[in-house]
């Protein structure tokens, strides 16, 4: 039998609500701060916990939770019950031909015998039995010394995809710009100067995406700007499942006709799909393709100046989510071919709440916020002129170090050489396909994301399973869905990126780590 991560933090987190039930509510995060727990993972614990009625919430501005019930009436079985942790030691079942009630195993009795044990032991055991005073509590006490030893745990960043660390440039930037006082849209002095930084960054910004400064508009990120480019008045949306969240809840969501393009196990749109579709003439327009340039979990770069020429060739407009993509590949608006291209600051060291939509000189789109005239009266309100002055600052930068690439591609290859050293079952998805230098798609069939992350997490490593920007996600990717991958892989991918300050000791301290969590048989589903 091996209990997988649900189980075995299910049990710690109401244990230390019971060995703190003097304390009245507890909120989750106190909870995981004491026993080492990611938070985000209990708030899913504790959804089926309550539904079992073993917790109740506390109301109020505190908030928090309690046990439902006197810690000596909850076993451990209920609790492994609740979260659906299978404790038995047998596979046999009804339906099982290997082993099945009706021709059982040569072992089948035994463990069976050893499943029923197994239970009614941990039927016997409450959580009473498990805190201080309880026969089976622990020895020794979690200390101040352990809880210091913990919080001095060095930590490692490598999920530069989900966000960059914000660049000393970036930062100076927005500091000097907080204390500008004027409006960007007054006329006089104070308000001058605020215009000024705005058009400054406006200048960077394109300079970073081959782009003219008045083809940039600045948006809250990426998110508005996909939402902004396919909230169009479009009769036909083509589109892809590896896309992100940003390009494909929208597409969903508008009145459109949604066609899905096809994708290949490397990861790629295929262009002979885009071509077959296209040359059919079998729908209906103003249409859009609405491609990304790079993805964000397996760095596999889509063929977009091909898309974009066949789109031009059928009088079909072309949007690019280049998020991923921007300060870590050269961009050249123009010759790329798209209408739209949309960028967010805080995937190259920008500051987080900022992006742009970039958009083809003569291409008018209906505005998605109204109001005042900002933006050239394509996106009204007042605008962010602290976080502009950081993405122009980010900006220029990213664009310095496009050169300096070529580094971080080769300490990423020899990390991947050394993965399937360690790993000889581990797979990198999309390996023979174009991709981005910094990104690498890890699948271990037979082990779980979620748990990668969590052990990784507690060793002082930083990744994520799939795209960060779903709160608390973890687990199967639709990216890797779309690409028709097994579901081994899909269930067990979780994704390393690299960025400009990773050195050769980051990726040292992630193999240390991988060499043991990678071996554990607990971490299998």
């Amino acid at each position: 039998m091996e209990l997988t991560t649900k189980g075995r933090y299910a049990v710690m987190a109401m244990a230390d609500l019971a060995g703190h039930a003097q304390d009245g509510a507890t909120s989750l995060s106190v909870v995981a701060e004491r026993q080492s727990l990611p938070l985000s993972y209990l708030e899913q614990l504790f959804v089926p916990l309550r539904r079992a009625g073993l917790v109740e919430s506390a109301r109020g501005r505190s908030g928090g939770y309690r046990l439902a019930k006197p810690a000596a009436e909850i076993s451990i079985a209920d609790v492994m019950g609740a979260v659906e942790e299978d404790t038995r030691f047998t596979r046999c079942s009804h339906n099982d031909p290997r082993c099945s009630a009706s021709t059982p195993c040569v072992t089948h009795g035994l463990w069976s015998a050893l499943s029923d044990t197994t239970e009614k032991f941990m039927s016997s055991v409450s959580l009473a039995d498990v805190i201080a005073g309880g026969k089976f509590s622990a020895r020794t006490t979690r200390g101040a010394h352990q809880a210091s030893a913990r919080g001095s745990v060095r930590r490692t960043y490598l999920d530069y995809n989900a966000t960059a660390p914000l660049r000393p440039e970036a930062k100076a930037a927005m500091v000097e710009a907080l204390d500008v006082v004027g409006n960007p849209s007054s006329v006089h002095a104070e308000g001058r100067r605020a215009r000024s930084i705005i058009e400054a960054a406006r200048e960077s910004v394109a300079r970073l995406v081959g782009a003219k400064p008045s083809e940039v508009v600045f948006t809250s990120g990426a998110s508005e700007a996909n939402t902004w480019a396919l909230s169009q008045p479009w009769v036909t949306i083509f589109t892809s499942g590896i896309e992100h969240d940003s390009v494909l809840a929208p597409a969903r969501a508008s009145k459109a006709a949604l066609h899905m393009l096809a994708v290949g196990t490397d990861g790629r749109v295929k262009i002979d799909d885009i071509a077959e579709r296209l040359a059919s003439e079998n729908f209906a327009r103003p249409a859009v393709i609405a491609v990304q340039l790079a993805n964000n979990e397996t760095g596999v770069i889509q063929p977009v100046a091909e898309i974009a020429e066949l789109a031009r060739a059928n009088g079909v407009k072309m949007h690019v989510d280049a998020v991923q993509a921007a300060g870590r590949i050269g961009i050249d608006f123009e010759s790329l071919g798209a209408d739209t291209l949309a960028i967010s600051a805080h995937k190259f060291g920008g500051p987080k709440g900022i992006g742009a939509l970039v958009i083809r000189d003569h291409f008018d789109l209906v505005p998605l916020i109204r109001g005042g005239g900002q933006e050239r009266r394509r996106r009204a309100g007042t605008e962010n002129i602290a976080a502009i002055a950081g993405f122009g600052a980010a900006a220029e930068a990213a664009l310095r170090e496009i050169g300096e690439i070529g580094a971080i591609e080769a300490l990423r290859d020899r990390f991947e050489a050394e993965l399937k050293r360690i790993t000889p079952t581990a797979v990198i998805v999309g390996e023979g396909a174009p991709r981005l230098a910094n990104t690498t798609s890890l699948a271990v069939p037979g082990k779980l994301a979620e748990t990668l992350v969590i052990r990784l997490d507690l060793a002082g490593i930083a990744v994520s399973a799939g795209s960060a920007c779903s709160s608390g996600k973890v687990g199967a990717s639709h990216v890797l869905e779309a690409m028709g991958l097994g579901n081994d892989v899909v269930s067990s991918a979780i994704r390393i990126s690299l960025g400009p300050t990773t050195t050769e000791d980051d990726i040292a301290a992630f193999l240390a780590a991988w060499k043991t969590i990678a071996g554990e048989p607990a971490l299998a589903a």
